[in-house]
């Protein structure tokens, strides 16, 4: 953040600016005698002012508030939502100040003010409210106008205002850029008739930088949170065209099938939906407001084919904001429509679709496609993250129950009568709020088809025991045999940790997937993947992928847009120096083999891997015996 260097600043006192004042009533009378005393960043916003025909006198401020564009709604709502609580606090510890603390969006109009109640009634009285323009072309020199223009921060005393009205004031001010594109959506200040000691840019330059680290993690909430439903919303329609549109109208994701659309679909990764030549949209809706969450309608035109289609909008919730929007059109030449019934039973993946070399790994798939040759339970063991779903839906898929439906349940978020709902049904009637009707339950629903329990563990006593007697046809059995009655086909997914060589496979595979086939990581970042210890596995990795591809500035995934926690979780994997990942799996062999004077079971449970899989590596590089 550029700005000014306030350990060198000090500020001119009211008999310093008598000088100013003189030249401020010269220039207002059409003389130009004096203007060298008055700072160049004011005298040329006192010309450009009077070119546009600024009145100097002008008691009110014009409201001039036009229909605003998505980005800009959705930035003073992200202003507004960070500086208001942070303004609170700083009014209560300033109690006793006359001062009022400001914030302007990127054209200059005021947000949100906050202090002294005597102040704020000052300002009002020359219309300086929330939603007023502080714009140049509409007062002329003042402490938003002035920042903005110089994109640095400053200040504005007293009679270095252009309108007469604004004489009483002095005010500092910062600028605040935008996390992901760095550019600058707003001001922060501080203002009163009198400026103390501790109100000094310092304390401005700190404040605005606090609020741009809040809105970069909210940024990167909103965007985790929009990208998590939108892989969601894909697994379960893998071939629908899907766009992931954050709160400022922008295209963070677009689903494989948009080829079938644009010319270029990578192109529009980033760029704002409403201005993308190649899709029309009119419609779309900003959002601002956790209560607009509601699907909606609108009109796509894509003007390369010459066609218009009836998109359908879902918004997504974040923790405390919108997240962003689903946008999802229909294939062309699908008679489908959008809100067309359709089972949503469907399991979308194949054993082709599972990534991975490594012989645990294809250990582990060829298990699952023997289970798929049988047509009993299977039980399916692995850390979480690991792919358990995604290797059900194979086995479903592989299975002469393909033509069913896969049917998943969590068991693991739900209370006992949920679950009792959700498994078994009910009747109409059957208690408050139920369907009418009534509602087949997941295990009806399942008929001919898989059931997938997920986190069938965290079931209650009293809920294994309702499915037991549904496994084995109304006889009763001990709780602790529900796991018998399920294992009879284990099948143990391997974790992360210990299938290493897959990483650079599945880094490919899930920047495509998630729409960033166009990045790639430098040695040193591939390095580190491979030296962490994955806990969350393959989920953990894909998330991290999303977040540094989200970060990237260029075509490349450096170190930099990796979390800190994982460089301090593998310190010496970071400090290396970035060499090929040949060299980076020579050295950390090497260590571990001398660490454990040569015992090869050691050094692979010390490199996280199998036994096996290590002596092929040292095969590999020549140094088996």
């Amino acid at each position: 953040m550029s700005r000014v260097d306030s350990s060198v600043l000090v500020l001119p006192s009211r008999r310093d600016m008598q000088e100013v004042a003189t030249a401020w009533e010269a220039f207002m009378g059409g003389q130009e005698q004096g203007l060298e005393k008055v700072r160049p960043v004011i005298r040329e916003s006192w010309l450009r002012a009077q070119r546009l025909g600024v009145n100097p006198y002008l008691r009110d401020i014009p409201q001039l508030l036009s229909a605003e564009d998505l980005e800009d709604m959705q930035e003073r709502a992200d202003l507004v939502y960070v500086a208001a609580p942070v303004f609170e606090t700083l009014v209560k510890a300033w109690e006793k100040e006359r001062v009022i603390m400001g914030l302007s969006d990127r054209r200059g109009r005021v947000l949100h003010l906050a202090g002294h109640a005597w102040l704020l009634q000052q300002a009002m009285e020359v219309n300086v409210v929330p939603g007023t323009s502080l714009a140049e072309e509409l007062v002329g020199t003042a402490l938003a106008n002035v920042v903005l223009a110089q994109d640095h921060s400053d200040y504005v005393l007293w009679c270095e205002h252009y309108r007469q009205a604004f004489h009483p004031w002095a005010s500092l001010g910062a600028p605040i850029r935008h996390p992901s594109t760095g550019e600058t959506i707003g001001v922060v200040g501080i203002g009163g008739y009198e400026l103390s000691h501790p109100h000094s840019l310092d304390v401005i330059e700190r404040l605005a930088t606090r609020f741009e680290q809040i809105l970069h993690h909210e940024e990167l909430l909103r965007r985790v949170t929009l990208l998590d439903e939108y892989q969601r919303f894909l697994l379960q329609h893998p071939h629908d065209v899907v766009l992931a549109i954050d709160g400022r109208g922008h295209v963070c994701g677009a689903s494989p099938a948009i080829t079938e659309l644009l010319d270029s679909p990578q192109r529009v990764l980033g760029r704002s939906l409403l201005r993308e030549p190649e899709l029309q949209v009119e419609g779309f809706r900003p959002l601002v407001q956790q209560d607009e969450v509601r699907p909606y309608e609108l009109q796509v035109a894509i003007p390369r084919k010459g066609i218009t289609l009836n998109a359908a909008a879902i918004p997504i919730n974040g923790q405390r904001q919108p997240a962003g929007t689903l946008l999802v059109l229909p294939r062309p030449g699908s008679v489908r429509q959008i809100n067309a019934r359709r089972s949503p039973w469907l399991a979308t993946y194949m054993f082709t679709d599972l990534i991975g070399n490594s012989s645990v790994f294809q250990s582990c798939l060829s298990l699952a496609r023997r289970a798929a040759e049988q047509d009993f339970p299977v039980l399916l063991l692995g850390e979480s993250g690991t792919g358990k779903e995604l290797l059900a839906q194979a086995i479903h898929g592989a299975s002469s129950r393909q033509p069913g439906p896969f049917v998943p349940l969590n068991c693991g978020v739900a209370n006992d009568e949920l679950l009792v709902a959700e498994l078994f049904g009910y009747v109409e009637g059957a208690f408050t709020g139920a369907v009418k009707g009534g509602r087949a339950g997941k295990i009806e629903l399942a008929h001919s088809g898989t059931l997938f329990l997920d986190e069938v563990e965290a079931m209650s006593p009293k809920m294994q025991v309702s499915l037991l007697r549904v496994l084995e046809e109304g006889k009763v059995t001990r709780v602790l045999d529900l796991y018998h009655r399920l294992s009879p086909f284990p099948i143990l997914l391997p974790p992360l940790r210990e299938r290493r060589e897959d990483i650079p496979l599945l880094v490919r595979h899930l920047l495509k997937q998630l729409g960033f086939a166009h990045l790639r990581l430098n040695a040193a970042a591939l390095d580190l993947l491979n030296c962490y210890s994955w806990p969350g596995n393959v989920r953990e990795l894909r998330n991290i992928l999303l977040r540094a591809a989200y970060l990237a500035a260029g075509p490349t995934i450096t170190l930099a847009e990796l979390p800190e926690e994982m460089t301090a979780a593998v310190p010496e994997c970071a400090a290396a120096p970035a060499g090929s990942l040949r060299e980076t799996e020579l050295t950390l062999i090497h260590q571990a083999l001398a660490d454990v004077q040569g015992n090869l079971a050691q050094a692979a449970a010390r490199l996280g891997i199998h036994r096996v899989t290590l002596y092929r590596k040292l095969k590999r590089y020549g140094l088996a015996g």
